[in-house]
């Protein structure tokens, strides 16, 4: 109810600045939707007349074109001086549908459509391509007195696609934030695990090299032996003297080192 009365205080704040517009001794009313600014677009000159009478009582301010050109031209010079359009369809210099098609792509303004032709197809014509609504010929005061309620629902729609837009942008800017949270939070928690992946293949490979060491038989293998001529005659010399008849050389272990011994 609160935003309903915003909105009402707007149009009543915007409704008594078409003076300057229109130039002085326009006296507007300030209690909306008294003064809400019409323009009636409609070639027939009777129709147009009986409009403007029934609008003025509904103390709405007033103003008429006969021709869709002329009001096209009016609405671009004085932009954010009326709050409604009433547009005719059928009109010769041009279609009321072509003229709701530019209002809609140039201003953000309700139209309402108005015409003899009731029929379904003509009254969907309209909706498709933006009328707000769509008077049926001959227009009863009552009527006119309800279009307010098209101003203040395209204000509505306006203010609540505007909250949504921002509260979309908010909750985008949070979740950007949480989701730059979470991609620093993964990749410390990567860096961390490439950092505890590299220790462990650190620390098995000092463990297999240990294992290497210890099962290499060469740490523990005694140095060999280098048989030199010197040793080689120390050897003979030992033969001779024991004899080759000696007992010590029936033992088999003793007779293959010997042979391995000449053999070097």
């Amino acid at each position: 109810m609160a935003a309903l009365q915003r909105v009402a205080s707007s149009l009543g704040t915007s409704a008594s600045t078409y003076g300057s517009c229109k130039g002085a001794g326009v006296k507007v009313p300030d209690q909306f939707p008294a003064g809400l600014r019409v323009l009636v677009v409609d070639d027939d000159i009777t129709c147009l007349r009986l409009l403007e009478k029934m609008l003025r009582r509904c103390l709405y301010h007033v103003t008429t074109c006969s021709q869709a050109t002329a009001a096209l031209k009016l609405l671009r010079e004085r932009k954010g001086c009326f709050d409604v359009v009433l547009s005719d369809v059928h009109m010769p210099d041009m279609d009321g549908f072509k003229l709701l098609e530019l209002l809609g792509l140039e201003m953000d303004l309700p139209v309402i459509m108005m015409s003899a032709d009731g029929r379904t197809s003509a009254v969907m014509r309209g909706i498709r391509h933006g009328a707000c609504d769509y008077l049926i010929k001959p227009i009863r005061e009552e009527e006119l007195k309800n279009i307010w309620q098209h101003v203040i629902r395209k204000k509505w729609h306006d203010s609540k696609e505007q909250e949504h837009s921002g509260s979309f942008e908010d909750n985008d800017w949070h979740k950007r934030g949480n989701d730059d949270a979470e991609i620093a939070s993964s990749v410390n928690e990567g860096a961390e695990g490439v950092l505890k992946d590299q220790k462990k293949r650190s620390i098995a490979k000092e463990e297999e090299d240990a294992e290497l060491e210890n099962d290499d038989p060469s740490a523990s293998k005694k140095p060999r032996v280098v048989w030199s001529v010197e040793l080689h005659q120390q050897f003979v010399s030992a033969v001779n003297h024991l004899g080759i008849d000696s007992k010590i050389f029936n033992d088999p272990s003793v007779l293959n080192v010997c042979v391995f011994l000449f053999e070097e």
